[in-house]
């Protein structure tokens, strides 16, 4: 009985890395037509920062497959400037500047807020990185100064 046990559990273990076997190869197919994502998200405050400030913004970098949807634009998000009660919806497209260095070219529908988020690199893991606003317009003023030294910035796909 318990040979009969051994070799039933044997030939299921074998169907079942079989199974894997043959689902791995669709699974890359698939994983090939995702596009990269990538997010910011992060505040800053005085003293180290110009003004309170934070942001919350997610971007495709690179166009999915037409089977995996398509976006009108590559980032939306929104930007936040606490002492200035303007928290913002907010548009636009990633540029990788160089491996793991990404700019977010933001703007509000209204155009009153105008900025660019980059990250610096190396990316690490959790609240740790820094992304600074720059240039940043809000409702026509420039706004300098905005940098996060807590940002998370994930970046995941190709």
């Amino acid at each position: 009985m318990l040979k009969q046990c051994s070799k039933l559990v044997a030939t299921l273990l074998a169907a079942v890395a079989a199974a894997v076997l043959v689902a791995m190869p669709g699974s890359a197919v698939q994983a090939a037509g995702n596009s990269e994502q990538v997010v910011f998200s992060g505040t800053a405050l005085p003293p180290t920062n110009s003004e309170p400030f934070g942001f919350w913004v997610w971007c495709q970098n690179q166009q999915a497959a037409s089977s995996r949807g398509r976006y009108e634009t590559d980032c939306n998000g929104a930007l936040y400037f606490y002492q200035r009660g303007i928290v913002v919806h907010v548009t636009g497209e990633i540029t990788e500047l160089e491996e793991g260095v990404y700019e977010m070219d933001l703007e509000s529908s209204d155009g009153k807020v105008v900025c660019t988020l980059t990250n610096d690199p190396p990316i690490l893991h959790g609240p740790h990185n820094t992304v600074t606003a720059d240039p940043c317009t809000v409702n026509g003023e420039d706004v300098a100064g905005l940098v996060s030294t807590n940002a998370v910035v994930n970046a995941t796909g190709p």
